[in-house]
């Protein structure tokens, strides 16, 4: 059809090819500008589902002091709580591999993985299995029976439920940290940490004592089932309790350095690797959480110091090792790693 001069109309004068590859282009161009919008609106969700304010963690036990609500005062310095630090429990389940056979557990590693954009750094916590604290007691048939003072170790055995025990784990591990609120938490059973190390293709420790076929002074490479080994033994002293504390820090500051090397390079392989070891893991970690982590994660540094909390390790009276924070080691801590300091101009 030609115009009134006799000319054809532009449209008609387009190649037919063209114009369904032009179509295509901004279909695939469409797509792509929602997924990126899906991502950015995951990430936001899993952000809030991340952060707190702060408001939580007491300090009546302490000498800081709050001023102002939002502030904190200590040693005549003043601080703020980081908003937009992301903190997770995570918990190694004395068990080989996650059933429902009924059959109860505790956790033999806790530690706390927090996350701060602000400095752009990764920082490990370890909380000793011994730590004494207040948990919820519960009898065979799940009824509260009430608050007990145990090991935190126990507090994960008062369900035969992961999901359940997770969450007692971490009310109690939140008494220990001066009440600060822990809102991601998961497990993982041994097999499952097999499964992990094996997925960043083993790693690499020196052990700092003989036991078992490990020599002290010499590398060992752990894999295809050696970690459990690692990590497991110990002698029932206190001493005991310390020399595999200090194997189980050493395998997860390894873990940690080739994993985040592996997000570093691609992000999405986080959630990879989670699959690998899903079946043996409990959390409350959903895809934007996931999301949002690795894509953090993925910019930052770790410098390869877990820290622990700070104590006192003795023999009870049941004959069992008591761990007894350090308050104010602990409230200095929790000041380095969860607050900034701020000038007083600023608190205004």
């Amino acid at each position: 059809m030609a115009n009134e001069n006799g000319k054809a109309s532009a449209r008609e004068k387009r190649p037919k090819g063209k114009r369904v590859l032009l179509t295509l282009t901004l279909v695939i161009l469409g797509l792509l500008l929602l997924l990126a919008a899906a991502f950015f609106v995951m990430r936001e969700i899993g952000r809030a589902a991340m952060t707190n304010d702060g408001s939580s963690v007491d300090f009546s036990e302490t000498d800081a002091v709050r001023q102002d609500g939002e502030y904190v005062r200590y040693n005549g310095k003043l601080y703020k709580y980081n908003d937009k630090i992301s903190c997770i429990l995570l918990m190694g389940i004395d068990g080989y591999e996650k059933s429902d056979d009924g059959e109860r557990h505790c956790s033999d590693v806790n530690v706390l993985a927090v996350i701060d954009p602000v400095s752009e750094r990764i920082s490990l916590v370890a909380i000793p299995r011994e730590t004494m604290c207040e948990i919820e007691v519960y009898d065979e048939t799940g009824k509260l029976m009430g608050m007990s003072y145990e090991q935190l170790a126990l507090a994960y055995g008062q369900s035969d439920n992961d999901g359940k025990s997770c969450e007692l784990t971490v009310k109690a591990t939140e008494g220990v940290m001066l009440g600060m609120k822990l809102p991601a938490y998961a497990s993982i059973y041994l097999d499952g940490l097999s499964e992990l190390v094996n997925s960043v293709g083993g790693v690499d420790v020196v052990p700092e004592t003989s036991f078992g076929r490990f020599t002290a002074g010499q590398q060992v490479h752990l894999e295809n089932g050696l970690a459990q080994e690692y990590i497991m033994p110990r002698e029932y002293t206190l001493k005991g309790s310390l020399e595999r504390a200090q194997r189980q820090n050493q395998l997860l500051r390894e873990l940690a350095y080739k994993a985040l090397d592996m997000v570093r390079s691609d992000p999405a392989r986080a959630i990879g690797i989670y699959v690998g070891i899903k079946d043996n893991v409990s959390t409350n970690l959903e895809l934007p959480m996931l999301i949002y982590l690795a894509s953090e994660a993925a910019g930052m540094s770790f410098d390869g110091n877990i820290r622990t909390v700070e104590g006192d390790i003795v023999t009870g009276e049941s004959g069992n090792a008591e761990y007894h924070v350090n308050k104010e080691a602990l409230l200095e801590l929790v000041l380095d790693i969860f607050y900034v300091q701020v000038e007083e101009q600023n608190a205004h």
